[in-house]
């Protein structure tokens, strides 16, 4: 054995003996009994090989490695633990627990297609549609918990999604606060990362509340979820998407007041197995029933026209081991406070389902979409076709998916998240293929 080896097998050793001499907290006379052992150990190696250690480099090793080891075991009696969860991504935490944070990183790329099949005119790119970072866990107790979450879009810019606490009341109560996506549409609910097609729908985009800021309680129990909300609403629209109102301060909302509240029960099966909308091999047969509303007022003395809106949804959703379906309907009603303004209603459905062909790996799945603009719009109605499959390398923390969408009629708005352009009246026949890579990790 070399010089260099040895050196560095004795340094080893003496190190790892020191290190848990300081950390395991050892009394003064354990403490010289093993560091006596070591030097024992130094002599007689020693004595095997005088020339390659002599004294002076024996007590260097031993310095090194008490500072070494002092350094570890400082470090270890902070009491800080670090790693990764399963479910929860890499976190970092204190000694008793009481501080804990999650890291979570996730993205989406993909390439889309699209052709206007009336001008002939077609579109092809990538783009990295989301990359987000949060981190969420629990602050001075369990009871107090937090998530804060940023993301890029495909254009670079970067926005705060998610910023809320929740303290947890007891008997099945919590109370939040903060900017989070409002309790209304159930396809809102379900995460980005865990529906089945690329994007979530255009009826979702148009009539959908988005993140708003406010506070809300909140209770739940084995079966039954149920959320009343105060919030700042969403920047409501009769002729485009609906958005929330992210990141605005007092003054640039531009609603007075809104109230959002929904309950859903778990008929059938376990809550857990709806917090995605696939159906796994393990999932029980079950079955969803939820309902929302939302009410909101537009801005008093802005001089513009203040709008009263109250959009209601129903929705149900059902699994059966390897197959789900699920769907929903949503009205919006407007009621604006200038007589010569009209009123519109206007009505949503979509309709989805999917099965495994290969359990937990190949899914194929299939949406339909339908929209009354109630005259808003050039073309008054819009009916949307969407097919593809999902292949799961490791359930949504990595998956691979492809869809097509096809619109029977004429698209009102542009939408990039779902690959459609607007088109002209009478226009008909537009389609779009996406495909994705997801890497999510809690």
């Amino acid at each position: 054995m070399s010089l260099n080896r040895k050196v560095g097998v004795l340094a080893g050793a003496a190190s790892a003996m020191v290190a848990g001499v300081c950390y395991g907290g050892s009394t003064p006379g354990a403490t010289d009994a093993r560091i006596a052992a070591l030097e024992a150990q130094i002599a007689h190696l020693r004595s095997e090989s005088a020339s390659w250690l002599n004294a002076e480099q024996t007590r260097a090793i031993v310095r090194d490695a008490m500072a070494d080891s002092e350094t570890r075991a400082s470090l270890l009696r902070q009491g800080g633990t670090a790693g990764y969860r399963e479910g929860s991504g890499f976190f970092l935490s204190n000694e008793d627990g009481s501080f804990d944070v999650n890291i979570g990183i996730k993205s989406q790329f993909r390439g889309v297609y699209n052709n206007k099949d009336s001008s002939d005119e077609s579109t092809f790119g990538f783009e990295n549609k989301r990359t987000r970072i949060s981190l969420h866990g629990h602050a001075g107790s369990p009871d107090l918990t937090y998530l804060v979450a940023w993301e890029w879009d495909e254009d670079g810019g970067i926005t705060l999604l998610d910023a809320y606490g929740v303290w947890n009341l007891g008997n099945g109560w919590d109370w939040g606060w903060g900017q989070v996506t409002a309790p209304f549409l159930r396809e809102a609910l379900v995460d980005n990362w865990q529906t089945l097609a690329v994007e979530r729908s255009y009826v979702h985009g148009w009539f959908g509340v988005g993140r708003t800021q406010g506070t809300w309680l909140h209770y739940a129990n084995d079966t039954v979820d149920f959320w009343v909300s105060f919030n700042d609403g969403a920047t409501q629209s009769l002729t485009g998407f609906n958005a929330g109102n992210l990141n605005t301060n007092f003054t640039t909302d531009l609603v007075e007041w809104a109230f959002t509240a929904r309950i859903e029960a778990v008929l059938a099966g376990q809550k857990a197995q709806f917090n995605d909308y696939t159906s796994w091999s393990n999932d029980e047969t079950g079955f969803l029933l939820g309902a929302a509303i939302h009410w909101q007022d537009g801005e008093y003395g802005t001089g513009a026209e203040e709008v009263k809106s109250f959009s209601w949804t129903i929705d149900a959703s059902a699994e059966f081991g390897q197959a789900n379906i699920a769907g929903y309907i949503v009205g919006f009603h407007t009621d604006p406070n200038a007589t010569a303004a009209s009123e519109f209603d206007q009505y949503g459905v979509v309709v989805q389902g999917g099965f495994h062909l290969v359990p937990d790996k190949v899914e194929i799945f299939g949406r339909w979409e339908w929209m009354d603009f109630d005259g808003a719009t050039l073309d008054d109605e819009l009916n949307l076709l969407t097919f593809g499959f999902n292949y799961y390398f490791r359930n949504h923390g990595w998956k691979w998916t492809t869809d097509l969408v096809y619109a029977l009629d004429a698209v009102p708005v542009s939408s990039t998240n779902h690959g459609l352009l607007s088109d002209a009246l009478g226009d008909e026949g537009q389609w779009a293929i996406r495909s994705q890579m997801q890497i999510a990790i809690p």
